[in-house]
């Protein structure tokens, strides 16, 4: 088969633009007030179940949605990280209304295409005149691939990354602990991301839900969930434009 016009990848020596590949594309961007963010519970006696601080971040229905999150604080302890989470057919975000920075941004990628504006810089397109690449559209650019190490409870660090450069962190492949202390009750936590201004990335475990039962259903002790070999994306958002509306 001929080939047309491709880039690829420098490090990496991925393509990037060719004609039948698409890159994800931004389409919506907008900040969140954790200090909003209330706890969620179905309260009175059991069956009941109690959430921790929370605030909607999407509809999921049908969609190849990509959330990239950038939430600094510079005192990492418990409280100051955020968690996405998908339950059916929405998209939360977890994190703690007592942090002292309060704004969190989220910039959302999918597979969607657009219409571009503003001033023409390169536009590509194949031998049929459909344009498959348009440098105005902002699309991911992941920067690193991280490969999350044994997360126990408290905050350890991860790495720092692309130093000077404004990054955030999606989650691809999401990691879910559960713990039963008794068979009635269990208790789910997920990976739990913090930031600082000088782009350290730490990760903790944060509990999300605990739910308590009126059958011994649990089996007692721990459990994870999801791909052990997790992984977290760190994305460039150096020239995503904030608070973009499709």
């Amino acid at each position: 088969m001929a080939v047309g016009f491709r880039v690829r990848n420098q490090s990496t020596g991925l393509i990037q633009i060719a004609d039948g590949y698409t890159n994800l594309q931004l389409a919506k961007s907008g900040v969140l007030d954790t200090g909003t963010f209330l706890p969620g519970s179905t309260g009175g006696s059991p069956p009941s179940v109690n959430g921790g601080a929370r605030g909607f971040l999407a509809s999921t229905n049908a969609t190849t949605n990509l959330h990239v999150i950038r939430y600094v604080n510079d005192n990492v302890q418990p409280i100051s990280g955020f968690t996405v989470v998908q339950s059916n057919i929405s998209c939360y975000i977890y994190a703690s209304n007592q942090a002292a920075n309060k704004s969190l941004e989220y910039y959302t990628f999918n597979a969607l295409t657009t219409p571009a504006s503003g001033p023409v810089g390169l536009r590509l397109k194949n031998e049929n005149g459909a344009v498959y690449y348009d440098s105005r559209r902002k699309s991911l650019r992941v920067l690193h691939v991280i490969t999350l190490p044994e997360i126990t409870g408290l905050p350890i660090l991860i790495g720092q990354y692309s130093v000077g450069t404004k990054i955030g962190i999606a989650i691809p492949s999401p990691r879910f602990y559960y713990n039963s202390v008794s068979q009635d009750r269990c208790t789910m936590s997920a990976d739990h991301f913090h930031m600082t201004s000088d782009n350290r990335i730490y990760g903790s475990r944060s509990p999300i839900n605990s739910q308590i039962l009126l059958s011994n259903t649990y089996p007692i002790g721990g459990a994870t969930m999801g791909p052990q070999n997790a992984t977290i994306f760190i994305v460039d958002l150096s020239e995503v434009p904030l608070n973009f509306t499709a």
